[in-house]
């Protein structure tokens, strides 16, 4: 479409002959606030702007059009109101005097917050940057327009609530999607119905990404927050923010969705927790779901579970019989032998305690299984997208324009050998760079094959397993967050439960033999007793469990260690514990 004034500047679709616009009701002669870009203008002599979708205190957000691939866009503005000003006579931004050097600061995390994210851009339930450029004293970050409505929209077109039947169908990728960002240290802040998109073929897209000071209340920049959402700890600029900080925002939308009722403002909670419990209400929640969405919807960010991670093993995780009985001011847990705990595995399944003890603090939500994993298609690989901000810095001025260059997204391939091996360990080989290897344990392995076949030579190993269900990858030769090279063709090794099955190799797309010696951890009869520093009495004893360590827990008052966590274990920690004299291993607990 080469002339713009066919162009509607509210939705960017084609005007009528007559000049009106059939898809909205954009008034193209109401007027324009002075502080954000006129409609019709052009940037980086490819991109036309039309009206302000939203703004905050980091900047606006206009709906676009790309003249070189005729699609919408939007473009983000960094135009942060309360560090610099513009006018209407000039598109050009005027920062405050003593303002300049917050300015370049936030403009820094800007870029680089838009450069992380563009790194993801396979990520299908995440709507990242696909270029970014300098203009008018200022960065503009360009992204794909969304067809959709937003969350808050579909819930009042469907009745204002989900049940949770619905609401686990649909929102598992949203969940995948966030445990990623966190793993590249993003927290979102501004989680709430109007930053999830629902689009016409009934996905969820997470948008609404913004700098850090426009998260927290008494920064330099106005704050964005959303009441009923935003976690307590963003009202006190003091406090710390964190993966927490996002549970507490995705148990909000949650609680919204089950309910039809908004929780309490964060800060009106600090006076008087009035939140009404989900167990109080008459509606139809599974008492686990309602249990732990309300313990991620606590006020203190230290009792709050912690990661979405845990907020997901904890949602889907299946009830179990519990005993309770007391002994005084101690409590002891009876857990099953050892040998019986050997006996629920078989020799094909003895490898794989050691690599999954590593791996507990971040450990994948294997039993959410298939209703969370059968919908995860849409999790590809992660392309490192390498932008960068050129420029030399010159002497302090009142303009920053001649320290910022043109930048823009790009695809970086290594030209390293393919047929050289390394002869470090797998955590330390050259696989090139690239792109970043994500983390398949715990996928089912047909619903990730099809996104990763093409980049690797993948041999598949079939294990028998009573632990994890058929189908699901129990390891990778390739570690995750590594960088390869999709051109090389890596090897990838994957180990695929074959749920009660006999172990076979059913698979092989490359010539390679099925052998790696990182592979051959074998199980032990006197194991090391691992350091408890930082974990809570569930996450240890399950790499006690692991172990084949018989464990009690035994409770004590505590002032300096947080109540959960493991204070003391009877043998010390490096000490060899004999897993077959029968004896059972106290583990101490603050309360």
């Amino acid at each position: 479409m080469e002339n713009i004034q066919n162009l509607c500047m509210g939705c960017m679709n084609e005007l009528e002959q007559d000049g009106t616009c059939s898809y909205c009701n954009y008034n193209p002669d109401s007027p324009f606030l002075q502080s954000y870009l006129p409609p019709k203008s052009m940037l980086d002599e490819r991109y036309i702007v039309g009206k302000v979708l939203s703004y905050n205190g980091e900047g606006a957000s206009y709906i676009g059009f790309d003249t070189v691939t005729s699609s919408k866009v939007v473009i983000h503005e960094y135009m942060p109101d309360t560090l610099c000003s513009r006018t209407k006579q000039s598109p050009k931004i005027t920062v405050k005097t003593d303002s300049l050097n917050k300015y370049k600061t936030y403009m820094s995390e800007f870029a680089e917050l838009n450069k992380s994210l563009s790194r993801m851009r396979t990520l299908s339930h995440l709507v990242p940057a696909i270029d970014m450029f300098a203009e008018n004293n200022t960065m503009y970050a360009i992204s794909k327009y969304v067809e959709g409505i937003t969350l808050k929209k579909f819930l009042l077109g469907n009745g204002d609530r989900l049940s949770w039947d619905q609401i686990k169908k649909i929102f598992p990728p949203i969940f995948t999607t966030l445990s990623l960002i966190h793993n590249s240290g993003i927290i979102h802040g501004g989680i709430c119905p109007d930053n999830i998109i629902v689009t016409p073929k009934g996905e969820l897209k997470l948008i609404g990404f913004s700098i850090s000071a426009t998260r927290v209340e008494n920064s330099d920049l106005s704050a964005e927050l959303y009441p009923g959402y935003a976690a307590p700890e963003q009202y006190n600029s003091l406090d710390w923010l964190g993966t927490w900080t996002d549970v507490y925002a995705i148990a909000a939308v949650l609680y919204r969705m089950l309910t039809g009722v908004l929780p309490p403002n964060a800060v009106s909670r600090k006076q008087t927790d009035n939140i009404i419990d989900l167990s109080q209400m008459s509606i139809n929640i599974p008492q686990n779901v309602s249990r732990v969405i309300m313990q991620a919807l606590r006020v203190n960010s230290e009792t709050r579970v912690q990661t979405i991670t845990e907020l997901v093993t904890k949602l889907f995780e299946q009830p179990e019989y519990v005993v309770e009985h007391r002994k005084g001011a101690t409590q002891t847990i009876h857990v099953d032998t050892a040998d019986q705990l050997r006996n629920t595995y078989n020799d094909d399944d003895e490898e794989e305690y050691e690599d999954e003890k590593a791996d507990k603090k971040n450990l994948v939500p294997t039993v959410v299984g298939s209703v969370v994993l059968a919908l995860l298609v849409g999790v590809g690989l992660f392309f490192l997208a390498q932008m960068f901000i050129g420029g030399s810095e010159e002497s302090s001025s009142n303009s920053v324009s001649s320290n910022i260059t043109s930048v823009s997204v790009t695809e970086e391939t290594s030209t390293s050998d393919s047929n050289v091996e390394s002869s470090e360990s797998p955590a330390k080989k050259d696989y090139g760079t690239g792109a970043v290897m994500p983390d398949l344990k715990g996928l089912e392995y047909e619903n990730v094959i099809e996104s990763i076949q093409n980049d690797f030579n993948i041999v598949v190993k079939k294990k028998r397993s009573k632990k994890y269900d058929a189908g699901i990858i129990i390891k990778q030769s390739i570690p995750a967050d590594s960088e390869y090279d999709p051109a090389r063709k890596n090897t990838l090794k994957l180990t695929v439960s074959d749920g009660n099955g006999e172990s076979s190799e059913f698979e092989n797309t490359s010539s390679d033999s099925y052998s790696d010696s990182s592979y051959d951890s074998s199980y032990t009869d006197k194991p090391v007793i691992p350091d408890f520093t930082g974990y809570t009495a569930t996450s240890y004893g399950e790499i006690l469990s692991d172990l084949g360590i018989t464990y009690a827990f035994t409770y004590v008052a505590s002032e300096d260690v947080p109540s959960g966590n493991v204070i003391a274990t009877s043998t010390a920690v490096g000490q060899v514990f004999d897993t077959a004299s029968g004896d059972v291993l106290t583990v101490t607990v603050a309360q």
